[in-house]
């Protein structure tokens, strides 16, 4: 049985279990999220069927940052796992705080069907940059990536088609627009448009840095390929969206979307469940799932905005083998199906075959298209900072302050400035 205590000022679960001599205590730093609940099963299911236990200390997503920094530094780490999600990662990993996971089982790995989104399991500290051939630093423990979402009620009533490109999307949510129903909802916050923002530049064609795979930050964002994303993005909003699209977050386009006001919207695949549970939404089973457009003539893309579960150096080694314990455990397929029945989001490839007409599974097919053209936004260390810099940029290109050219090489500017004071051998960048 779960039971529930707050230590600090935050809460903290704690599934008590039968503990033996040879039993652990794992403690975990964890977000709170929308995919909460389900990694919570997942926890209370791997105590029911081992002698470990897990501690999760639940955190704001706002506090999380600060809190792995202060563990992972110290002499002596509060948390034998924390909890990585895709905008900061690269932080830890290239600070050397981590323990490779084959140094603690020489012969751990990862399941062929685990989702790595772009590499970033591992680190290659010669290049500075994800590599699958790299360190094994972590275990994807979420699959988060934005997908299309749309209306199939709205779509049967219009006889529309699910849109492969970005016209076609912006066809559609104007056809689906009316006084009660916005056409499609964006998520253009300053604290959320950097991630929304991805799929779009690189389904046109651009990117943020030349090729960090191999090491070159080169800044590329303002570029022509670029320019035309922010131009689809501001179209969107301005011609099919709310009147105040600069001030919707994830927690307002959720609302937006499960109230029924909303017709599209691109958001990560954790609101799935909570789109299509009747308790949350009024349009639960008429929310679809798919691809997100492309501009035409180029690739699909999405933003990866996955979590991975990693263990510190700085615990003792039988903490470490726990923990690594748990994460062999959550990554067999038997486990990633419970999770989805649970509310999660799966890191694994291979479920849809298992799925058949259970409703928890109608979501895999887009969640498998968008994670397989995953892409990281600020695969470097100095990601976190960079994304609050440009962030605000953008954020005025579509409220109307600055115009997207200004926008774009503006950020270029600032990701430059960064960049070259922390270091990087860089060129200055071009502009529009």
């Amino acid at each position: 049985m779960s039971t529930l205590k707050t230590i600090l000022g935050t809460t903290a679960l704690s599934v008590l279990a039968g503990t033996s001599a040879q039993a652990a205590e794992i403690d975990m730093l964890i977000n709170q999220s929308p995919w909460l609940n389900g990694f919570i099963a997942m926890v209370e299911e791997y105590e029911a069927q081992s002698d470990n236990t897990i501690n999760l200390d639940v955190t704001p997503f706002g506090g999380m940052l600060e809190k792995t920094r202060n563990s992972v530094r110290g002499s002596d780490g509060r948390y034998d796992l924390i909890a990585l999600n895709a905008a900061g990662m690269a932080e830890f990993y290239a600070g050397g705080f981590l323990e490779p996971l084959t140094n603690i089982d020489d012969g751990f790995a990862l399941n062929e069907n685990i989702l790595t989104f772009g590499g970033s399991t591992g680190w290659d500290s010669e290049a500075g940059g994800f590599s699958e051939d790299g360190d094994l630093l972590g275990v994807p423990i979420n699959g988060n990536v934005n997908v299309l979402y749309y209306r199939t009620d709205l779509y049967e009533d219009a006889g529309l088609d699910v849109p492969e490109t970005w016209d076609a999307l912006l066809s559609n949510a104007k056809a689906l627009a009316s006084d009660d129903v916005y056409g499609f909802v964006p998520r253009a916050a300053r604290d959320s448009i950097l991630y929304n923002f991805t799929p779009y530049i690189f389904s046109h064609g651009g990117s943020f840095f030349a090729d960090p795979s191999a090491g070159d930050y080169n800044v590329t964002i303002a570029s022509p390929e670029a320019l035309a994303a922010l131009e689809t993005y501001i179209e969107l909003a301005n011609e099919a969206g709310p009147p105040n699209s600069g001030a919707v977050a994830q927690a307002e386009l959720i609302q937006l979307m499960s109230t029924g006001r909303g017709a599209h919207a691109i958001a990560v695949v954790a609101a799935y469940p909570v789109l299509n549970d009747p308790n949350n939404s009024i349009v639960a089973g008429k929310i679809g799932t798919a691809l997100i457009p492309a501009a035409e003539g180029h690739e699909h893309a999405s933003a990866a905005g996955h979590w991975v579960a990693a263990v510190p150096r700085n615990v003792s080694d039988e903490a470490k083998s726990a923990a690594l314990d748990f994460l062999d455990w959550f990554q067999a397929k038997e486990q990633q199906l419970y999770y989805v029945q649970s509310g999660g989001i799966p890191v694994r490839d291979d479920l849809a075959d298992s799925a058949g007409d259970n409703p928890s599974f109608a979501f895999l097919p887009a969640f498998s298209g968008n994670a397989a053209v995953s892409h990281m936004n600020m695969p470097l260390p100095e990601g976190s900072q960079i994304k609050d810099a440009i962030s605000l940029f953008l954020n005025q290109a579509v409220i109307g302050e600055i115009t997207p050219t200004e926008a774009l090489n503006q950020a270029a500017d600032e990701m430059y400035r960064i960049l070259t004071e922390a270091g990087y051998d860089i060129d200055e960048p071009s502009k529009l």
